[in-house]
């Protein structure tokens, strides 16, 4: 497809002063770009497109530490409700959106033309689809060169985390055999826990581990006594820890008795957003790798080799 139709077709007919179908001159590249989404804003940043606004900033930097943000990017508030005033002072010539903005459209329209894309999260593989949306904004801000290299780089630090998982003893040559929980605490009883078609889940394929939650669901919000199906699993849960789970884990026997807290295969990684984009990827690799680093070097599957 050509890039004037790719562009025509990603803004649903929105002007940016194409030029008419016979013309060769390129159509104008969006220069003062908005948007209202945290992981299409990592994306963008990843690009080096510096918006000159986002939603919430403040939260973003809190959440999307693999991503900063130059302090010349406006705050524009929360979400689902922004500052119009302050983004039509802002004079964008691009809003990016996903699916979720779908009510504020209308009304962004008015401002600037507006693109919805991010759809890729709901795809049984979301960090191929950050990855393919990546090179769908590189497109659309005329940096295809930077979003292949952006892409390559994420890839290779995946790559690089593995290659340091293959160097840990007990990865070695038991991945199939060292089956992961990847779960959030929300308080003393509840968790979510990551499933195959979460940006988590595919990374863990990715780094050639086995996910021992396999509902089909991207996330689920379980009771922490359904983790014990399997009990060669390791549980590596996404800090922080909040306190009542802390105080929990020291005095409940039913947790106690859990088998990877009783074997002691439970440690905490960095943070990292469950709906980040291709750097976010990254660092949730070698967070992941750097958890299980710390934790002893025997895995279930030898300990179970040598009971037998």
């Amino acid at each position: 497809m050509k890039r004037r139709t790719l562009l025509a077709a990603l803004l649903g007919g929105a002007c940016l002063n194409l030029v008419s179908p016979g013309a060769r001159a390129r159509p104008a590249v969006p220069r003062r770009v908005i948007v209202l989404d945290w992981c299409l804003a990592e994306l963008t940043l990843a690009l080096g497109v510096v918006p000159v606004g986002m939603a919430n900033t403040p939260g973003f930097r809190r959440y999307f530490t693999a991503c900063p943000v130059p302090d010349s990017v406006v705050d524009l508030g929360l979400m689902f409700q922004p500052n119009m005033e302050l983004m039509l002072a802002l004079k964008p010539d691009l809003i990016v959106i996903t699916p979720a903005h779908a009510s504020l459209r209308g009304a962004l329209e008015r401002l600037a033309p507006t693109v919805t894309l991010g759809q890729f999260r709901a795809s049984p593989a979301p960090y191929t689809g950050a990855c393919e949306e990546t090179m769908r904004l590189a497109q659309l801000f005329g940096r295809e060169a930077q979003g292949e290299a952006a892409v390559a780089q994420s890839r290779r630090a995946i790559a690089q985390a593995r290659a340091r998982l293959d160097a840990l003893p007990a990865y070695a040559n038991a991945r199939g055999d060292a089956p992961l929980y990847v779960a959030r605490f929300i308080d003393e009883s509840r968790l979510r826990v990551f499933g195959t078609h979460s940006l988590f889940g595919e990374l863990l394929a990715q780094l050639g581990l086995r996910n021992a939650w396999d509902g089909a669901a991207a996330a689920a919000m379980i009771g922490f006594d359904a983790l014990d199906a399997d009990p060669r699993a390791t549980l590596v849960y996404v800090k922080p820890l909040p306190a009542m789970t802390a105080m929990m884990m020291r005095t409940s026997r039913v947790w106690q008795a859990m088998p990877f807290a009783r074997a002691g295969r439970m440690t905490g990684m960095a943070e990292v957003p469950p709906e980040g984009g291709i750097l976010s990827a990254a660092y949730f690799a070698h967070a992941l790798v750097d958890a299980l680093a710390a934790l002893p070097a025997t895995l279930p599957a030898a300990q179970a080799s040598e009971a037998a």
